[in-house]
Protein backbone atom coordinates (compact mmCIF):
# COMPACT_ATOMS: atom_id res chain seq x y z
CA UNK A 1 0.00 0.00 0.00
CA UNK A 2 1.51 3.66 -1.07
CA UNK A 3 2.10 5.72 1.62
CA UNK A 4 1.34 9.67 1.20
CA UNK A 5 4.25 11.92 1.10
CA UNK A 6 3.73 14.96 3.70
CA UNK A 7 5.42 17.70 2.15
CA UNK A 8 7.22 19.77 4.34
CA UNK A 9 7.04 23.88 4.35
CA UNK A 10 9.32 25.85 2.25
CA UNK A 11 11.76 28.20 3.91
CA UNK A 12 13.09 31.72 1.49
CA UNK A 13 14.97 34.46 3.58
CA UNK A 14 14.68 38.06 1.82
CA UNK A 15 12.60 37.75 -1.06
CA UNK A 16 10.84 40.31 -2.87
CA UNK A 17 6.93 40.83 -2.10
CA UNK A 18 6.47 41.55 -5.58
CA UNK A 19 6.97 38.03 -6.41
CA UNK A 20 3.37 37.18 -4.82
CA UNK A 21 1.54 39.84 -5.55
CA UNK A 22 -0.14 39.83 -8.57
CA UNK A 23 0.41 43.09 -9.63
CA UNK A 24 4.14 42.73 -9.36
CA UNK A 25 5.04 45.74 -6.76
CA UNK A 26 6.65 45.41 -3.18
CA UNK A 27 9.86 45.13 -0.76
CA UNK A 28 11.37 42.71 0.54
CA UNK A 29 10.10 40.57 2.91
CA UNK A 30 12.33 38.70 6.12
CA UNK A 31 11.14 35.22 5.31
CA UNK A 32 8.64 33.44 3.03
CA UNK A 33 7.20 30.46 4.29
CA UNK A 34 5.64 28.68 1.42
CA UNK A 35 2.88 25.35 2.05
CA UNK A 36 1.50 23.22 -0.45
CA UNK A 37 -1.47 22.12 2.27
CA UNK A 38 -3.20 23.70 4.92
CA UNK A 39 -2.33 20.44 7.04
CA UNK A 40 0.92 21.49 7.66
CA UNK A 41 0.23 25.02 8.98
CA UNK A 42 1.01 23.24 12.32
CA UNK A 43 4.64 22.83 11.69
CA UNK A 44 5.07 26.29 10.52
CA UNK A 45 3.41 27.43 13.77
CA UNK A 46 5.89 24.80 15.39
CA UNK A 47 8.82 26.63 13.83
CA UNK A 48 7.56 30.29 14.72
CA UNK A 49 7.66 29.28 18.70
CA UNK A 50 11.09 27.33 18.45
CA UNK A 51 12.41 30.89 16.85
CA UNK A 52 13.43 29.60 13.24
CA UNK A 53 11.15 32.03 12.13
CA UNK A 54 10.60 35.65 12.41
CA UNK A 55 7.43 37.20 13.78
CA UNK A 56 4.62 38.70 12.93
CA UNK A 57 3.00 36.04 10.49
CA UNK A 58 1.14 36.79 7.68
CA UNK A 59 -0.84 34.84 5.25
CA UNK A 60 -1.81 35.18 2.10
CA UNK A 61 -2.69 33.08 -1.05
CA UNK A 62 -2.08 34.30 -4.43
CA UNK A 63 -1.85 37.88 -3.29
CA UNK A 64 -4.09 38.56 -6.33
CA UNK A 65 -5.88 41.93 -4.30
CA UNK A 66 -3.23 42.76 -1.77
CA UNK A 67 -0.94 45.70 -2.19
CA UNK A 68 2.20 45.49 -0.44
CA UNK A 69 4.59 48.19 0.61
CA UNK A 70 7.73 49.37 -0.65
CA UNK A 71 9.16 49.36 2.24
CA UNK A 72 8.76 45.93 2.64
CA UNK A 73 7.87 43.81 6.00
CA UNK A 74 8.88 42.38 8.98
CA UNK A 75 7.96 39.00 10.09
CA UNK A 76 7.71 36.03 7.91
CA UNK A 77 4.66 35.44 4.85
CA UNK A 78 3.14 32.23 5.11
CA UNK A 79 2.28 31.76 1.43
CA UNK A 80 -0.44 28.87 1.01
CA UNK A 81 0.49 27.64 -2.73
CA UNK A 82 -2.60 27.42 -5.18
CA UNK A 83 -3.24 24.11 -6.68
CA UNK A 84 -4.48 22.61 -10.05
CA UNK A 85 -6.15 19.92 -11.04
CA UNK A 86 -7.98 17.64 -8.98
CA UNK A 87 -5.39 18.78 -5.60
CA UNK A 88 -6.94 20.28 -2.94
CA UNK A 89 -10.53 19.58 -3.72
CA UNK A 90 -12.57 16.12 -2.61
CA UNK A 91 -16.22 15.85 -4.13
CA UNK A 92 -19.02 13.84 -2.22
CA UNK A 93 -22.57 13.72 -2.55
CA UNK A 94 -25.25 15.95 -4.17
CA UNK A 95 -23.03 18.73 -5.37
CA UNK A 96 -20.94 19.08 -2.15
CA UNK A 97 -16.99 19.12 -2.30
CA UNK A 98 -14.49 20.05 0.59
CA UNK A 99 -11.52 22.59 -1.04
CA UNK A 100 -8.32 23.29 0.74
CA UNK A 101 -7.42 27.37 1.58
CA UNK A 102 -4.40 27.05 -1.42
CA UNK A 103 -6.81 25.97 -4.23
CA UNK A 104 -7.10 28.18 -6.96
CA UNK A 105 -10.53 29.42 -7.42
CA UNK A 106 -10.52 29.09 -11.72
CA UNK A 107 -9.00 25.15 -11.08
CA UNK A 108 -12.04 24.73 -8.75
CA UNK A 109 -14.24 26.10 -11.10
CA UNK A 110 -13.00 23.96 -14.01
CA UNK A 111 -13.12 20.85 -11.93
CA UNK A 112 -16.76 21.10 -11.12
CA UNK A 113 -17.99 21.97 -14.84
CA UNK A 114 -16.44 19.43 -15.85
CA UNK A 115 -17.90 16.96 -12.99
CA UNK A 116 -21.02 18.46 -14.17
CA UNK A 117 -21.81 20.85 -10.54
CA UNK A 118 -23.01 23.90 -11.21
CA UNK A 119 -23.03 27.38 -9.72
CA UNK A 120 -18.95 27.74 -9.52
CA UNK A 121 -18.87 29.08 -13.35
CA UNK A 122 -18.90 32.69 -11.83
CA UNK A 123 -14.94 31.70 -9.96
CA UNK A 124 -13.17 30.79 -13.16
CA UNK A 125 -12.03 34.57 -13.81
CA UNK A 126 -11.12 35.51 -10.28
CA UNK A 127 -7.85 34.69 -9.83
CA UNK A 128 -7.89 34.16 -6.18
CA UNK A 129 -7.48 30.93 -3.50
CA UNK A 130 -10.22 29.53 -1.61
CA UNK A 131 -8.78 31.16 1.74
CA UNK A 132 -8.88 34.60 -0.16
CA UNK A 133 -12.60 33.76 -1.61
CA UNK A 134 -13.99 32.76 2.10
CA UNK A 135 -12.12 36.17 3.87
CA UNK A 136 -13.63 38.52 1.11
CA UNK A 137 -16.93 36.74 -0.21
CA UNK A 138 -15.43 37.34 -3.77
CA UNK A 139 -17.75 37.53 -6.44
CA UNK A 140 -18.26 38.70 -10.19
CA UNK A 141 -21.30 38.65 -12.24
CA UNK A 142 -24.42 37.72 -10.54
CA UNK A 143 -22.35 35.42 -8.33
CA UNK A 144 -20.49 35.50 -4.93
CA UNK A 145 -18.69 32.91 -3.04
CA UNK A 146 -21.38 32.61 -0.03
CA UNK A 147 -24.14 31.52 -2.49
CA UNK A 148 -22.10 28.33 -1.88
CA UNK A 149 -20.57 28.10 1.79
CA UNK A 150 -21.49 25.96 3.66
CA UNK A 151 -18.59 26.00 6.23
CA UNK A 152 -15.48 27.14 6.86
CA UNK A 153 -12.70 25.48 8.83
CA UNK A 154 -10.12 27.82 10.70
CA UNK A 155 -7.35 27.77 12.70
CA UNK A 156 -7.25 30.22 15.70
CA UNK A 157 -4.71 31.98 16.92
CA UNK A 158 -4.24 29.43 20.00
CA UNK A 159 -3.55 26.39 17.24
CA UNK A 160 -6.44 24.83 17.48
CA UNK A 161 -9.56 24.79 14.94
CA UNK A 162 -13.05 25.90 14.69
CA UNK A 163 -15.45 25.22 12.38
CA UNK A 164 -17.52 28.51 11.25
CA UNK A 165 -21.23 28.07 9.58
CA UNK A 166 -22.93 31.23 7.68
CA UNK A 167 -24.18 32.85 10.65
CA UNK A 168 -20.81 33.08 12.17
CA UNK A 169 -19.06 34.26 8.93
CA UNK A 170 -22.13 37.54 8.13
CA UNK A 171 -21.42 37.55 4.61
CA UNK A 172 -22.03 40.88 2.75
CA UNK A 173 -20.83 42.23 -0.30
CA UNK A 174 -17.02 41.58 -0.69
CA UNK A 175 -16.67 41.48 3.51
CA UNK A 176 -17.09 39.08 6.06
CA UNK A 177 -16.41 38.83 10.12
CA UNK A 178 -13.63 37.18 8.91
CA UNK A 179 -12.30 40.51 7.33
CA UNK A 180 -13.81 42.65 10.55
CA UNK A 181 -10.60 44.24 11.77
CA UNK A 182 -8.73 41.77 9.53
CA UNK A 183 -4.49 43.02 9.40
CA UNK A 184 -1.23 42.15 8.25
CA UNK A 185 -2.96 39.31 6.45
CA UNK A 186 -4.49 37.40 9.19
CA UNK A 187 -8.36 37.41 9.99
CA UNK A 188 -10.99 37.67 12.99
CA UNK A 189 -13.36 34.65 13.05
CA UNK A 190 -16.11 37.04 13.98
CA UNK A 191 -16.73 35.43 17.68
CA UNK A 192 -15.74 37.12 20.97
CA UNK A 193 -15.97 40.98 19.45
CA UNK A 194 -13.55 40.25 16.97
CA UNK A 195 -10.34 39.02 19.42
CA UNK A 196 -10.14 35.48 18.11
CA UNK A 197 -7.49 35.33 14.93
CA UNK A 198 -8.32 32.97 12.54
CA UNK A 199 -6.53 31.23 9.34
CA UNK A 200 -8.75 29.80 6.60
CA UNK A 201 -7.68 26.43 6.09
CA UNK A 202 -10.33 24.72 4.16
CA UNK A 203 -14.29 25.56 3.01
CA UNK A 204 -17.06 22.58 2.69
CA UNK A 205 -19.21 24.51 -0.82
CA UNK A 206 -22.74 22.77 -2.21
CA UNK A 207 -23.25 23.59 -6.16
CA UNK A 208 -26.10 21.80 -8.39
CA UNK A 209 -26.01 18.64 -9.91
CA UNK A 210 -26.41 19.74 -13.63
CA UNK A 211 -25.13 18.54 -17.32
CA UNK A 212 -21.33 18.77 -17.94
CA UNK A 213 -21.84 20.30 -21.03
CA UNK A 214 -24.07 23.00 -19.67
CA UNK A 215 -21.47 23.87 -16.93
CA UNK A 216 -18.90 23.99 -19.46
CA UNK A 217 -20.72 26.28 -21.74
CA UNK A 218 -21.42 28.76 -18.98
CA UNK A 219 -17.59 28.54 -17.87
CA UNK A 220 -16.40 29.42 -21.56
CA UNK A 221 -18.96 32.12 -21.60
CA UNK A 222 -18.39 33.77 -18.67
CA UNK A 223 -14.25 33.53 -19.19
CA UNK A 224 -14.90 34.96 -22.26
CA UNK A 225 -16.64 37.94 -21.37
CA UNK A 226 -14.05 38.68 -18.58
CA UNK A 227 -11.23 38.36 -21.26
CA UNK A 228 -12.86 40.73 -23.43
CA UNK A 229 -13.57 43.41 -20.89
CA UNK A 230 -10.60 42.61 -18.20
CA UNK A 231 -7.05 43.55 -18.95
CA UNK A 232 -6.74 40.26 -17.13
CA UNK A 233 -3.29 39.51 -19.38
CA UNK A 234 -1.44 42.29 -17.33
CA UNK A 235 -0.21 42.65 -14.14
CA UNK A 236 -3.17 44.23 -11.91
CA UNK A 237 -4.91 43.65 -8.24
CA UNK A 238 -8.34 43.32 -10.23
CA UNK A 239 -11.07 45.41 -8.72
CA UNK A 240 -9.54 48.71 -6.84
CA UNK A 241 -12.85 49.89 -5.64
CA UNK A 242 -16.22 48.20 -4.54
CA UNK A 243 -19.27 48.83 -6.32
CA UNK A 244 -21.35 51.97 -4.66
CA UNK A 245 -24.51 51.68 -3.08
CA UNK A 246 -25.07 55.39 -3.80
CA UNK A 247 -24.67 57.34 -7.14
CA UNK A 248 -26.46 56.93 -10.32
CA UNK A 249 -28.52 53.53 -10.51
CA UNK A 250 -26.85 51.08 -12.50
CA UNK A 251 -23.28 52.93 -12.42
CA UNK A 252 -20.59 50.32 -11.24
CA UNK A 253 -17.00 52.03 -9.98
CA UNK A 254 -15.68 51.52 -13.30
CA UNK A 255 -18.13 53.23 -14.81
CA UNK A 256 -18.10 56.55 -12.58
CA UNK A 257 -14.43 56.08 -12.75
CA UNK A 258 -14.41 56.33 -16.22
CA UNK A 259 -17.14 58.82 -16.60
CA UNK A 260 -14.93 61.12 -14.67
CA UNK A 261 -12.48 61.18 -17.30
CA UNK A 262 -10.02 58.85 -15.34
CA UNK A 263 -9.76 56.20 -17.73
CA UNK A 264 -5.91 55.86 -18.52
CA UNK A 265 -4.80 58.46 -16.45
CA UNK A 266 -1.60 57.17 -14.33
CA UNK A 267 0.88 57.83 -11.80
CA UNK A 268 4.32 56.95 -12.40
CA UNK A 269 4.31 53.30 -13.63
CA UNK A 270 0.67 52.24 -12.35
CA UNK A 271 -2.15 53.16 -14.97
CA UNK A 272 -5.82 53.34 -14.60
CA UNK A 273 -6.68 50.66 -17.37
CA UNK A 274 -7.79 51.22 -20.48
CA UNK A 275 -9.68 48.15 -20.72
CA UNK A 276 -12.41 48.39 -17.37
CA UNK A 277 -11.39 51.68 -15.21
CA UNK A 278 -11.79 50.20 -12.20
CA UNK A 279 -8.38 47.92 -12.66
CA UNK A 280 -5.21 49.76 -11.98
CA UNK A 281 -2.12 47.81 -13.81
CA UNK A 282 1.40 47.82 -13.45
CA UNK A 283 2.92 49.28 -16.95
CA UNK A 284 6.31 48.49 -15.90
CA UNK A 285 8.48 49.84 -12.46
CA UNK A 286 5.02 50.53 -10.59
CA UNK A 287 5.11 51.19 -6.99
CA UNK A 288 2.62 50.99 -4.19
CA UNK A 289 3.49 54.83 -3.80
CA UNK A 290 1.76 55.24 -7.06
CA UNK A 291 -1.20 53.43 -6.95
CA UNK A 292 -1.94 54.85 -3.63
CA UNK A 293 -1.80 58.33 -4.95
CA UNK A 294 -3.56 57.23 -8.49
CA UNK A 295 -6.37 55.39 -5.78
CA UNK A 296 -6.92 59.59 -4.08
CA UNK A 297 -6.71 60.74 -7.56
CA UNK A 298 -9.78 58.57 -8.62
CA UNK A 299 -11.43 58.87 -5.62
CA UNK A 300 -11.17 62.66 -5.91
CA UNK A 301 -12.16 62.87 -9.24
CA UNK A 302 -15.41 60.59 -8.73
CA UNK A 303 -16.47 62.57 -5.91
CA UNK A 304 -16.17 65.86 -7.53
CA UNK A 305 -18.22 64.65 -10.46
CA UNK A 306 -21.11 62.51 -9.31
CA UNK A 307 -20.69 62.71 -5.14
CA UNK A 308 -19.75 59.37 -4.38
CA UNK A 309 -17.06 58.16 -2.29
CA UNK A 310 -15.69 54.79 -3.43
CA UNK A 311 -14.58 52.56 -1.02
CA UNK A 312 -11.57 50.24 -1.35
CA UNK A 313 -11.63 46.59 -2.23
CA UNK A 314 -7.82 46.23 -2.64
CA UNK A 315 -6.30 45.37 0.64
CA UNK A 316 -3.60 47.81 1.48
CA UNK A 317 -0.61 46.42 3.73
CA UNK A 318 1.80 49.07 5.33
CA UNK A 319 5.10 48.03 6.62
Amino acid sequence: MATAIRLRPRLRIRERLSRFSSIRIGGAVEAVVSLSSSEVLGDVLDMYHRGEIPGPLAFIGRGSNILFPDAGLGGTLVRFEHGDGGAGCRWLSGGQVEVDAGLSLPALARDAARRGIGGFEFLSGIPGTVGGAAVMNAGAGNGQWSDLCESVLVATGTGSHELLLPEDLAYGYRTSALLAGADSGEASSGKNSGLLRAVVLSARLRGEVSDPSECLARLSSHLDYRRTTQPLDEPSLGSVFRNPSGGPPGYSAGRLIEESGMKGRSAGGVMVSPRHANFFVNTGGGKASEFLELMATVEDAVQKTWGVILEPEVRVWNA
